[in-house]
């Protein structure tokens, strides 16, 4: 990555007026090279205008995340590392965890090839959203983590509450809701035996402040259209923790130990449905909850189904 389009966000961050001509001598490049990053952030999803005479600037300022202010409060020791722009933060950890073992952090500015469940992409323009992705060792074997998605959703959802949203309801399997809108997910990808021990690397994505942005094929939100403009250096140190808290506790006592802390946060219950994606035509019918494997519970015409996560999509009816 062109460290000099990290330089062109770093002076783009306060949220004030710069000049290309400024730019350009302050990083030692031409106007012709300023102009590229600009576009290039563009394309990224960074809404950066241009003011006939002025220059160049963002809506609003940006803190950039600070790794020291974000390891003072962790609960534990974290590998943790921040970077300006990735392919994919989960993507980044996979390649490196042989020289990252768990646990480890890292978290990114932006991400050009961000993605969701099944390979769907994920928006993810510089400074707008929580990129982060943990990895994290259990000893329990596969079946110990089927609802690893759903933990992770509840973590992440009590942690939402705590800074006043109240709102905030789970999609089985893995997405984060506001009134039906899509307000982050998670991806998790798991390696290891069905006996254990078994590595995880989990994706987090929550909106922070998308502004206007085209190109999303479904309803979504985020924290700023909620009122919501959370310290992101504390918000990320929480959602660590609350992750390592929830992890531990799968790991010891199993998806027993998160059911009671289901039905309030559930989206989907009581509302009709259609599962699709996997083989044979897709199922419809009534969400039921979960059960205790975190298995999506549907009241069909043939009776009480539970259904797997797996490479599937729920849509309301």
């Amino acid at each position: 990555m062109d460290s000099t389009l990290e330089q062109v966000f770093n002076r783009l961050a306060d949220g004030g007026v710069h000049s290309g001509e400024t730019l350009a001598e302050d990083l030692g490049v031409s106007r012709a090279a300023v102009w590229k990053h600009i576009e290039t952030l563009r394309q990224l999803g960074l809404p950066v205008t241009a003011e006939a005479g002025a220059g160049y600037r963002l809506p609003s300022a940006l803190r950039r995340p600070c790794a020291d202010r974000i390891s003072a409060h962790l609960d534990r020791s974290v590998d943790l590392d921040l970077r300006f722009l990735v392919d994919s933060t989960n993507a980044c950890l996979q390649r490196e965890r042989s020289q990252r073992p768990p646990p480890s952090a890292l978290i990114a500015e932006g991400q050009t090839l961000g993605r969701g469940r099944r390979a769907r992409p994920w928006l993810s323009p510089p400074g707008a959203g929580v990129y982060l992705s943990l990895c994290w060792r259990f000893e329990c074997g596969l079946l110990g983590l089927s609802a690893l998605s759903l933990v992770t959703g509840i973590a992440t959802a009590e942690v939402l509450e705590s800074y006043g949203l109240e709102s905030v309801r789970l999609k089985w399997p893995n997405d984060l809701w506001i009134d039906s809108k899509k307000l982050g997910g998670c991806l998790i990808e798991i390696s290891g035996s069905a006996e254990g021990p078994c590595e995880s690397v989990t994706g987090l994505g929550i909106n922070l402040d998308l502004g206007r942005v085209e190109g999303i094929d479904q309803p979504w939100t985020d924290l700023a259209r909620q009122g919501l403009a959370p310290d992101r250096d504390r918000l990320y140190a929480d959602l660590i923790n609350a992750l390592a808290r929830a992890y531990e506790e799968l790991d010891r006592h199993g998806f027993s130990a998160f059911e009671a802390r289901w039905p309030g946060l559930d989206g989907l219950n009581g509302r009709s449905v259609r599962v699709g994606g996997g083989r044979g035509e897709p199922i419809r019918g009534t969400a039921r909850g979960v059960d205790g494997q975190g298995r999506l519970l549907l009241e069909t015409c043939d009776g009480l189904q539970a259904v797997g996560s797996g490479e599937i999509s729920v849509r309301l009816e």
